[in-house]
């Protein structure tokens, strides 16, 4: 159980940040990319420094990380409310940016935290038997359900979703709601990294490799729909939760990580052509 919680305490904080860009008709495939360079860029400022500094205490190493991860979100949102960029270029230049800039930072190697810092806490400790990172993600997925379900703004991101033009003759400020989400996308992401950095132990740019693939996957399977206007965080966290116990259930009786990767490929294309099929009906 431990396990699993931990597991779905790294996809289910990503499946948060893609489900609010996934409910207003966009995508972000920068995720698992931003995860490594995020760990990367917690691990430097920690133990390394940064331009020629001493290192940073550990808080605020993680501000300037969780900062980092929303003006890259900002990036996305204004490249795709301003200049009208697919969201699937724009991110998908960033998930190359971000893990070439990772492996440089690092120049391959990675940066790894000496036994007992306080930092591993955050991904390796747990308070009455439960993780400290199941915890942060349950304060997360309830912030993130509150803002969806009874806020103003909630409201505007699934008016977006539903029908964008509509949202706008109606006097929804369509670009700022998508920015917002796009910036949370980057704060889930970078939050992701740190804490995969601590459960790891070290920060390295060889994390994150079809991360995006697996949150993605976890909304869909929790009923978010690829079109937009739909999706719930509880959706997403059972979607998480489900994937977990696949992943695990696939680890236990020894399947070849390859298949794992090609079990993961059909597990996504039987729910979005489920998602695909159910709203074709519903119409």
């Amino acid at each position: 159980l431990a396990v699993i919680m931990r597991f779905m305490a790294t996809f289910g904080v990503l499946a948060i940040g893609e489900i609010l860009v996934i409910i207003t008709g966009g995508i972000d495939l920068s995720v698992g990319s931003l995860t490594a360079l995020t760990g990367v860029i917690v691990a430097t400022l920690t133990l390394k420094g940064a331009f020629g500094l001493a290192p940073v205490g550990m808080i605020p190493a993680i501000l300037i990380t969780l900062a980092v991860g929303i003006l890259i979100g900002v990036w996305h949102g204004l490249f795709v409310t301003k200049l009208r960029i697919p969201p699937f270029i724009i991110t998908l230049s960033t998930w190359l940016i971000a893990r070439g800039m990772a492996g440089y930072i690092t120049r391959g190697y990675p940066i790894v935290y000496p036994s007992g810092h306080p930092f591993l806490t955050l991904g390796q400790g747990d308070l009455a038997a439960i993780p400290i990172s199941f915890i942060i993600l349950i304060i997360v997925a309830l912030i993130a359900s509150f803002i969806l379900n009874f806020t103003v703004l909630g409201r505007h991101i699934y008016a977006v979703g539903g029908n964008l033009e509509a949202a706008r003759v109606s006097g929804v400020h369509v670009d700022r709601v998508r920015i917002f989400c796009y910036a949370a996308s980057g704060f889930m992401a970078a939050t992701t990294g740190i804490l995969l950095a601590s459960r790891l132990g070290q920060g390295t740019p060889t994390v994150g490799t079809a991360y995006e693939l697996w949150a993605i996957a976890a909304t869909v399977i929790g009923g978010t729909s690829l079109f937009g206007g739909e999706g719930t965080v509880l959706g997403a966290l059972l979607g998480a939760a489900i994937m977990g116990v696949m992943q695990n259930g696939m680890v236990l009786i020894n399947i070849s990580s390859y298949l794992q990767d090609a079990i993961l490929g059909v597990v996504l294309a039987i729910a979005v052509i489920y998602d695909t099929v159910r709203r074709r009906t519903r119409q």
